[in-house]
């Protein structure tokens, strides 16, 4: 694609504001902030995560959702077809599983075509508990954590700041399995809030065709985006 058929694409893009609430006094839903209108790696001009950002509105009932995941290609087959080999999913403590989580992240050194961030490489530590993170797994038969969502949460939005599979089970289907589990709570927790939530996974634009037809499958589309900052 060439710059002005991608300048057009983004011009078309759906716009949406979004307010970031934060009632966290950790410094992580303000750092979140931050770090989304700071100045993109490669364009300076433009905001990190402003442009073509993945977002799910999320609905008000889990029928609108499984309705959009259906089909022999979708999140829910693979979802099912996952749970069928006896995999489940559920939050956990991320410093009692440091070492699972330094075998996911080592697992394979390409992701997605790129080279995995010497981050990743480190050894895992322990981080802090906080009220607006959380940690959601997907665990074998066997009870072995093999893929994990970081999440940051706030009123309206939910933000998914890691998703990473160990490598030898990624064609089990865990990846679907994390999402639609993860994406079916967050819908049964707003249920009974009449404000809008959104669910983010990271930009369009960038990503391997993979990578965005796994967004897409999971009913993530691209939005322009401007973030409203709200302290209370």
């Amino acid at each position: 694609m060439n710059i002005l058929s991608k300048i057009i694409q983004i011009a078309k893009l759906p716009k949406v504001s979004i307010p970031i609430i934060d009632n966290d006094d950790s410094g992580e839903i303000k750092s979140l902030y931050n770090y989304f209108n700071s100045p993109h790696k490669k364009y300076k001009i433009i905001k990190s995560k402003t442009i073509g950002v993945m977002l799910y509105k999320l609905p008000k009932n889990l029928e609108d959702y499984t309705k959009s995941i259906s089909g022999k290609n979708g999140t829910g087959y693979f979802a099912r077809r996952c749970k069928k080999m006896g995999y489940y999913t559920k939050f956990f403590v991320q410093g009692d599983f440091l070492d699972e989580l330094y075998q996911i992240n080592t697992s394979s050194n390409v992701r997605q075509g790129r080279q995995m961030s010497t981050q990743y490489l480190e050894k895992v530590k322990k981080e802090e508990e906080k009220d607006c993170v959380k940690y959601f797994g997907v665990f074998s038969k066997d009870d072995q954590l093999v893929g994990y969502i970081k999440l940051v949460i706030t009123e309206q939005l939910y933000v998914i700041s890691k998703l990473l599979g160990h490598k030898e089970y990624m064609n089990d289907g865990i990846m679907y399995l994390i999402l639609h589990d993860l994406t079916t709570y967050l819908i049964e927790e707003g249920k009974n809030t009449d404000k809008e939530q959104y669910f983010m996974y990271d930009t369009y634009f960038g990503g391997s065709e993979g990578i965005k037809l796994y967004k897409k499958r999971n009913c993530f589309q691209p939005y322009n985006v401007k973030w409203k900052y709200v302290s209370k």
